[in-house]
């Protein structure tokens, strides 16, 4: 058997790309903290109000010895989804060192592989029809050498919302996910701000003008989150969702 043209050097490092079993997003921010797992449990509330049958997954946790831990990331959104999901689907990966995710795996011993996330979240596909990765570390944190978050959304073809609080640097901020996103053809959903514990943050209309700043640059919709006190209240996630309009946010679906 012939071929026209030249020979294509074989790639033995690169990773197939893996169909994504449904549509989803990514709620990620360039340092991930209560405020990313809240805003993930917004989405994932508001989603469910609409009809949506939610899977929800944070692929790997550092500093917490039980995927079931109160008070994580995996533990939230859980929740949120109102399922009654293995945590260990949920969370594939929980990583008692609170260090960066390839050290605290180092530490622990455990073997980090892009294949058993992919098994967990076709697992947690079945029967859903939205799919919420939270991510817990970072999107540029190294997973292993050859692994970060980033390799994970483009691996899934997820678009993502990126969080940060509002600050002076939040423009820097966000401008680095998001040139890291699209450099890896990864779509920039939207962005949600955090409100700032300091009042000098919004001076003189200063998050209004950070929100038109990123708006412009990145051509998608920008949003502050109302500060939300009660976390594991349906009600109150879902009226703070209503009340910024987290809702556009979310890509619409294609027939």
């Amino acid at each position: 058997m012939t071929t026209n043209g030249p020979p294509v050097a074989a790639q033995p490092d690169a990773q197939p790309a893996v169909r994504p079993a449904l549509p989803g997003l990514a709620i990620t921010a360039l340092t991930p903290n209560d405020a990313t797992s809240v805003t993930a449990a917004m989405v994932i509330v508001m989603l469910a109000a609409d009809g949506e049958n939610v899977a929800a997954m944070v692929p790997v946790e550092t500093g917490i010895d039980d995927p079931c831990e109160a008070g994580s990331h995996g533990s939230l959104i859980r929740w949120a989804a109102g399922h009654l999901d293995d945590p260990r689907q949920v969370t594939p990966f929980a990583l008692e060192a609170n260090r960066s995710a390839m050290h605290a795996a180092d530490t622990s011993g455990t073997l980090l592989h892009g294949a058993a996330f992919d098994r967990a979240r076709e697992s947690l596909s079945d029967g859903r029809t939205t799919m919420i990765i939270l991510d817990a570390i970072g999107p540029l944190d190294p997973i292993t050498p050859s692994l970060t978050m980033l390799d994970l959304l483009a691996r899934w073809t997820l678009p993502a919302i990126i969080v940060e609080p509002l600050s002076r640097a939040t423009v820097g901020h966000v401008r680095l996910v998001a040139l890291a996103m699209m450099s890896r053809d990864i779509p920039v959903a939207g962005v949600v701000l955090t409100p700032s514990d300091s009042p000098d943050d919004d001076e003189d209309g200063a998050a209004q003008a950070i929100m038109d700043t990123l708006a412009a640059m990145l051509g998608c919709p920008v949003v502050i989150r109302p500060q939300v006190i009660l976390t594991h209240d349906r009600t109150i996630l879902l009226e703070a969702a209503r009340q910024c309009g987290l809702h556009r946010l979310i890509p619409r679906r294609t027939a």
